[in-house]
């Protein structure tokens, strides 16, 4: 095991689990025991004496469950500590040395559901009111679709139980709920998923997306910029509407616009092609997405790891060209 893992956070919440796995993984690949672990997850929760206590040659910063709502602090943090660091999270260009690790999908916590049915609606089951997402909700709700689909929106219009902000007091509980499979995703036409996170700087994705894929439902996403496009070029997924070419325009605003184009197109089109490539999403997820995604990060740690040798040598680290 590394030398030391700094993490705040014991709870039994699913987040914490997940993070708990990345970390073993990750350190059973890294042959220099000599560093530190850095539980970037739950960053926000550090005291600033906890994060001094860095040993070792370097240190590995695991970030792949929580928003990405701190990268500012925590790219502040590593210009500081004057030690080579990898960065182990989601897919970005906002930190050096990354190893890219989607966790959410790589330890998944639910299983396939058979779609029993294609009815005619769709879903958006959305909690917190990011500004992002009340835009989404906003443009939503002036579109021909408003009366189409199931839409939830946290306050505004609740459906479940988990749209209660009240819940955010009880981490484990709130999580716990927030991995169940709705009943009518097994037989909703399409699924509008507006994720935590809109940035074009990096791919985070959750249970939200998780649960689409999983329910064998075509999948709309609200979130960052190509993540569609990486999942479909890298990690071996196929199309995952009948036009996923929102996914690449260069602001949040226009990836909204257009995405609810085509998706009030939907109920109109025949689409069977979809629906079979969204029975072949579920499968690859279950099936030969932890391998194609382990290959990825496995590179990556080698290439890492030579990167930390060479800045350990040159008495440099990657923290100066943050």
């Amino acid at each position: 095991m590394a030398l030391k893992l700094l993490t705040n956070q014991i709870n039994p919440c699913v987040m914490n689990n997940i993070t708990q796995k990345t970390v073993d993984y990750i350190d059973s690949r890294i042959y220099n025991k000599n560093y530190t672990i850095v539980d970037f997850t739950w960053f926000n929760q550090y005291t600033k004496q906890s994060l001094s206590k860095i040993q070792g040659d370097f240190v590995v910063c695991v970030d792949v469950a929580d928003p990405p709502y701190f990268h500012k602090e925590k790219l502040s943090w590593i210009k500081n500590i004057n030690k080579p660091v990898i960065y182990v999270g989601p897919p970005t260009n906002e930190f050096n040395n990354v190893i890219p690790f989607l966790a959410w999908l790589r330890f998944r916590p639910q299983t396939l559901i058979k779609k029993s049915s294609y009815d005619n609606f769709f879903l958006s089951f959305n909690r917190k009111p990011h500004n992002h997402r009340q835009f989404y909700y906003d443009y939503l709700s002036t579109s021909n679709l408003k009366n189409k689909g199931l839409v939830s929106h946290s306050s505004f219009n609740p459906i479940h139980k988990i749209h209660s902000l009240d819940l955010d007091k009880d981490i484990v509980e709130l999580q716990r709920l927030a991995q169940i499979i709705d009943e009518k995703q097994s037989y909703s036409l399409f699924e509008i998923v507006c994720e935590t996170s809109p940035s074009n700087n990096h791919i985070f994705l959750t249970e939200k997306f998780n649960k689409c894929i999983a329910s064998e439902t075509p999948l709309f996403l609200v979130g960052n910029r190509n993540a569609l496009t990486i999942l479909k070029n890298y990690y071996g997924f196929s199309s995952f509407g009948p036009d996923d070419s929102y996914d690449s325009l260069p602001t949040f605003r226009e990836r909204v616009v257009k995405m609810l184009r085509v998706a009030d197109l939907f109920f109109s089109y025949p689409l069977n092609s979809v629906f079979d490539n969204a029975k072949k999403n579920a499968y690859h997820l279950f099936t030969d997405f932890d391998a194609i995604h382990d290959r990825i990060v496995d590179k990556k740690i080698e290439m890492s790891m030579k990167n930390v040798k060479y800045s350990s040598t040159n008495g440099s680290t990657f923290s100066d060209s943050v």
